[in-house]
């Protein structure tokens, strides 16, 4: 029996979706496909290590350190390409790997789209590689995160009806158990771009979808700014893997509340 983290899915929608694609691939069967996919939860094999590096043992259920660190397995296929194997249920994973010294922890599909755009030896990641194999390649993942990341400011900016308010809220709030030795890091990169006036960070929620969002009040042009963000969002990723990192200017729809929600992490002196 493989060792589990977190509690066993069922992911019956995606599975029922994954079905009828393989039976009849047409636009609606691809569509609702894409959709379960995007809102479910896999496990995904993984060593899970102390911050030291070390293994963390233990067998079934586990509480994982606050700074604990994650490798996850990779698949090779005939060409040398290599993905990340995620998994609908536990028996999908059994398919896989019957050891007992293989950990799974679940995800999201954001988090390990995300994860597979920052590493460039990567080709994607394929679901249930034992049975559908059903694959994401890095090209379609990066288009999907791309429109994720646009619906998310539409829907904050575009007046709606009450009934579409309802789907497209967004909810924020303050992000827990990040220690602030981590904080400190990000207030050291920020300090290297005068450019940054202040700085927030933030979590930001659409259904069952979570980011870290860090708010910046930046004084540059976009090129810049861009830059400014994108090197900041990397030193975050060294830290936190529970969810995507993003940012966004003060002045944009997802920023422009920041400073009621919580106080700048980053100041300039």
């Amino acid at each position: 029996m493989a060792e589990n983290i977190f509690p066993d899915l069922k992911n019956e929608e995606l599975v029922a979706a994954m079905n009828a694609l393989r039976e009849n691939e047409n636009k609606d069967t691809q569509s609702a496909f894409v959709t379960a996919a995007i809102k479910a939860k896999y496990f995904a094999p993984a060593d899970v290590l102390n911050s030291d590096g070390t293994p963390i043992e233990g067998s079934g259920k586990m509480e994982i350190p606050k700074d604990a660190k994650f490798n996850f397995r990779m698949l090779i296929n005939n060409k040398g390409e290599k993905y990340f194997p995620l998994f609908t249920d536990i028996q999908e994973f059994q398919k896989w790997s019957k050891s007992s010294q293989i950990k799974s922890i679940v995800v999201i599909f954001p988090q390990m789209a995300d994860l597979v755009s920052k590493k460039p030896e990567t080709s994607g990641f394929v679901i249930n590689p034992m049975s559908q194999n059903l694959v994401f390649t890095k090209e379609i993942l990066d288009n999907i995160l791309k429109n994720i990341r646009e619906n998310m400011m539409k829907q904050t900016a575009a007046p709606t009806g009450e009934s579409e308010k309802k789907q497209m809220t967004l909810y924020f709030g303050k992000p827990k158990n990040v220690p602030d030795s981590v904080m400190a890091s990000f207030s050291k990169n920020l300090a290297k771009h005068p450019e940054v006036r202040k700085a927030y960070f933030l979590m930001v929620k659409q259904e069952e979808h979570e980011n870290y969002l860090f708010v910046l009040d930046i004084d540059a042009d976009n090129e810049k700014s861009k830059k400014i963000a994108d090197s900041l969002c990397a030193t975050a990723r060294l830290f936190l893997s529970k969810f995507p990192v993003i940012a966004a200017p003060v002045n944009s729809p997802l920023g422009q509340n920041a400073h009621e929600i919580t106080e700048p992490f980053y100041t300039k002196e």
